[in-house]
């Protein structure tokens, strides 16, 4: 262990004595003569005119634009209603409670209560204790779903009218129908073909 430490101080001494800077004399450096140039005339150049400067218009800084985002339409692009002005009376509309659930489930209480819903409270379907109530349709052939959903009142029987139940809510013929107006007519056309 000794050793050890003998060389290494040893070795620390080397280095530190090689890094040791001797002073040295600066050299001067030789200094030649030269001659200084003469003054020579100057001539003046004729220096143009300052034109008044051009102020850039300042550009509007460009605003990015926002990502448009999917909006359900407002109102449809063709107003059905001003030639359909019978599809309040037409077979499928009238007896459209047997479509409720490709749209809307069939499950009433996930459509009904819950986040993301109008949270209905139970009793308006069920009642109040004692008499509490499994809802069933009001007429036969009928759903649950046609015993409400009238236009104002919604608590009040639809009886399932798509027409009467949707438009004033602002679902318009286009959310069941599409919006290729040719491609409905066309199909239906084969109605009357037959």
């Amino acid at each position: 262990m000794k050793k050890w430490i003998a060389v290494t101080l040893v070795i620390l001494a080397v280095l530190v004595a090689g890094c040791a800077e001797e002073k040295v004399k600066p050299t001067p450096t030789p200094v030649e003569k030269k001659e200084t140039p003469k003054k020579v005339e100057e001539k003046k150049t004729p220096v143009p005119e300052k034109t008044p400067e051009k102020k850039e218009t300042p550009k509007a800084k460009p605003t990015p634009k926002p990502t448009p985002k999917k909006v359900e339409a407002k109102s449809p692009v063709v107003e059905c209603t001003v030639c359909h002005t019978k599809s309040v009376d037409y077979k499928p509309h009238v007896g459209g409670g047997q479509l409720c659930g490709n749209c809307h489930g069939w499950d009433p209480h996930k459509i009904h209560v819950g986040p993301g819903t109008i949270e209905l409270d139970c009793k308006v379907c069920h009642g109040t204790p004692p008499k509490l109530v499994v809802p069933k349709p009001i007429e036969e052939g009928r759903t649950v779903c046609e015993n409400c959903h009238a236009y104002p009142d919604a608590v009040k029987p639809s009886y399932g009218n798509l027409v009467n139940i949707h438009l004033p809510r602002g679902k318009y013929c286009t959310v069941c129908h599409g919006t290729d107006i040719a491609g409905i007519h066309k199909a239906a056309d084969k109605f009357v073909e037959q």
